[in-house]
Parts: structure tokens; C-alpha cells; sequence
């Protein structure tokens, strides 16, 4: 004798795995090979037997894997922008800082020759 097959119905099933009716019947769309193994039960809801259940949460899992890969890329990409972002930032204080540079060798050249200037001058002095 054959025993009847556990089933449960979509509700029960989404309940029972943190999974809203809405989303499940988005994903029932995007897998008509689940949708073939669900059956009617009595009152004419549609109910999962054990193979349907483990097709469904096999899906789940893929999904769900699938989403985390997305997200992880999606992370990727905005850090990614954020440190172009600092890059562009980065690059612009290296050219004000380049110009500060200049400006400062500029005036210690001139700070020097005023120096030089002077020593001579001293040592004019000296000798006379």
C-alpha cells in the first residue's frame, strides 16, 4: 500500500520559509518546471507536494545566492565611484600643492640671492 504524499499549500509553504505570496508567485513565473509539480487539492487550491517543496527551496537558495552576488557587485561598484571620487580629489590637492611648491622654491631662490647680495656687500665692507 502506498501512503499519501505530504503536501502543503503555497501560504503554508511561503509561511514556513520567510517568503512572501507575491514573490513566490514571481518566481512560480520564472520557473514553469515548478509550476508543472504543483497539484489541486480537494478544495481546489493549489498545493506543493514533497517534490515540488524541495524544487522550490532549491530555487530559493539558488536565488538567494544569486541576489548576494548582485548585491556584492553592486557594493563593488560603489566603492569603486567613491574611491574615483577621492582619486579626482586626490589629484587636485597634488596640483594646488605643486603650485604652492613653486611658489615657495620661488621665493626662497630670490631670499638667497638677497643673501648672497648682502654677504658681498659685507665683505666689500671688510676690506676696505
Amino acid at each position: 500500500m502506498r501512503k499519501n504524499k505530504k503536501s502543503c499549500s503555497i501560504s503554508e509553504f511561503c509561511r514556513n520559509n520567510n517568503f512572501r505570496t507575491l514573490e513566490f508567485y514571481k518566481m512560480l513565473s520564472r520557473h514553469p518546471e515548478l509550476a508543472r509539480k504543483m497539484k489541486a487539492n480537494s478544495a481546489g487550491e493549489r498545493v506543493l507536494d514533497e517534490e515540488a517543496m524541495m524544487t522550490a527551496r532549491a530555487i530559493l537558495r539558488k536565488e538567494k545566492i544569486e541576489d548576494r552576488r548582485k548585491r556584492s557587485a553592486a557594493d563593488a561598484a560603489n566603492e569603486i565611484n567613491t574611491l574615483a571620487t577621492q582619486i579626482e580629489e586626490l589629484r587636485k590637492e597634488v596640483g594646488r600643492l605643486k603650485c604652492e611648491n613653486q611658489r615657495l622654491k620661488k621665493v626662497i631662490v630670490s631670499l638667497r640671492t638677497e643673501i648672497r647680495k648682502q654677504d658681498e656687500v659685507l665683505l666689500c665692507q671688510r676690506r676696505k
